[in-house]
């Protein structure tokens, strides 16, 4: 059968010859001018309702998908793009590579991408110096202020690369401690359990109102963290006796008692915990001479005193060591410790 067309070659598609058939069948068809919503602040770009972090590139590429209209089937096809930009717009051309049975053809559309700028809801909060949580941090301890500081940031940022509505809007240094002021709750509560996680700390809650929007109440809560008097390697007392925190998990402390020398794990939920000495307050000390379980230990102050160790303990091991009621606690810098009484 010949081309109902120009009738001198075989029609293959639709009754018509490639020629033909390419001449009269458009397969695709773009707007001249595509509008593309960014924010001048973040350079998110808005699709529908939702705003997305990409960069130009992506943009253009995602605008032209929308916009694409399929005016006949084909089996498959690749975007060029190619534009160059100027002043608030780019323009440039759209190749459309088709394949279409045993054909492949390239349409080309003229394409200016214009920039209209809009600010996001986000960075309209941001700006607006909006929070919904002040998250408290209180009962730091002035050597490790940074690293806290370091921990909560990293924590905000990595919760943010998932919600792009979490933001830190101000943080304000307190007498008592830090204010975090968070434009999500919901992540600040997160944030806030992993540091009681991390740190054995305390938390509450403490919601209020501050007006009301489409009927409903709108509060912010304030997530009061404390925590805790004690610290990994201080001396703590428990149940009347001392051991060292050699580790701490939520709730949970893992103990060195250092009369037995044997672990505990310690619910503090169930258990009164007492902070006894402070890692920097222990004294340090040398042991001069050992044998067996003896020691002769070499304290700040050059007394020499004698102790039996539950353990040996190499002569010219560095140890720091505390008194209670004339007994000598002493512990290796591994925390391994040891007790005796003064003699």
């Amino acid at each position: 059968m010949l081309c109902l067309e120009c009738g001198k070659r075989e029609a293959k598609y639709d009754g018509l010859c490639e020629e033909c058939f390419l001449k009269k069948t458009k397969f695709t068809q773009i707007p001249q001018h595509l509008t593309i919503t960014m924010c001048p602040h973040c350079h998110a770009v808005k699709f529908g309702a939702v705003w997305e972090d990409i960069d130009i590139d992506e943009a253009i590429e995602k605008t032209v998908e929308k916009n694409l209209e399929i005016l006949h089937e084909f089996d498959s096809y690749e975007l060029g793009i190619e534009y160059k930009k100027e002043e608030k717009e780019f323009r440039g051309e759209v190749r459309v590579h088709i394949k279409y049975k045993d054909i492949s053809t390239v349409e080309i559309h003229p394409v200016t991408f214009v920039i209209k700028f809009k600010s996001c809801p986000r960075c309209d909060r941001y700006f607006g110096n909006y929070f919904e949580a002040i998250l408290q941090i209180r009962n730091i301890r002035d050597y490790e202020e940074n690293e806290v500081l370091d921990f909560v940031e990293e924590r905000i940022r990595h919760y943010g690369e998932r919600n792009r509505n979490l933001f830190l809007t101000r943080k304000e240094r307190k007498r008592e401690g830090w204010d975090f002021y968070l434009s999500d709750k919901r992540d600040a509560k997160k944030i806030a359990r992993e540091i009681v996680q991390r740190y054995g700390a305390y938390l509450k809650e403490s919601p209020h109102i501050v007006g009301r929007r489409d009927g409903k109440d709108v509060y912010r809560v304030t997530y009061s963290v404390r925590l805790p008097d004690y610290r990994i390697g201080d001396v703590v007392k428990f149940e009347n006796l001392y051991g060292i925190v050699e580790d701490i998990r939520g709730t949970f402390l893992k103990i060195r008692d250092v009369e037995s020398y044997h672990e505990k794990l310690v619910d503090t939920k169930k258990h009164r915990i007492t902070l006894a000495f402070k890692m920097e307050e222990l004294k340090r000390g040398m042991v001069v001479y050992s044998r067996g379980n003896y020691m002769q230990l070499l304290g700040e102050d050059n007394r020499v005193m004698d102790v039996d160790a539950p353990i040996k303990i190499k002569s010219g091991s560095d140890v720091r060591y505390f008194e209670v009621e004339d007994r000598i606690y002493v512990i290796l810098e591994n925390s391994g410790c040891y007790t005796d009484k003064g003699k």
